[in-house]
């Protein structure tokens, strides 16, 4: 729920007015605005959450493919690591360019005087 609130804090300005649905695989959060007894800091939440025009959706964790792809970012990013020879080229191009070796140098002295 903490950050649905922060969310909403923070796209306020375009959320007011319009109707639209939050979905959650979590079955506490799609309960919370039926709750009867609140802490001092979910009745503060609701009182905030009372100013929009929502709808909390349950949709279990295989049915939601968006939140679950985002709770697997370790996973996700093993594969759609974007490959680049940019960095190839660029090493390559140092060995060809006599003011990148010398600068390269100087730094390689720089660096093991400074140890």
């Amino acid at each position: 729920m903490t950050t649905v609130v922060r969310c909403l804090r923070v796209w306020r300005h375009y959320l007011l007015g319009s109707p639209f649905s939050i979905k959650t695989d979590n079955v506490a959060t799609s309960y919370f605005q039926t709750q009867n007894k609140l802490s001092p800091k979910q009745g503060r939440w609701q009182n905030f959450l009372a100013e929009f025009d929502f709808t909390l959706e349950y949709k279990p964790g295989i049915g939601n493919v968006v939140a679950d792809a985002l709770c697997r970012k370790a996973e996700l990013s093993s594969i759609s690591q974007a490959e680049s020879t940019f960095l190839n080229h660029v090493r390559e191009g140092l060995d060809h360019d006599p003011t990148a070796k010398a600068s390269v140098k100087l730094a390689a002295v720089r660096l093991s005087v400074s140890r």
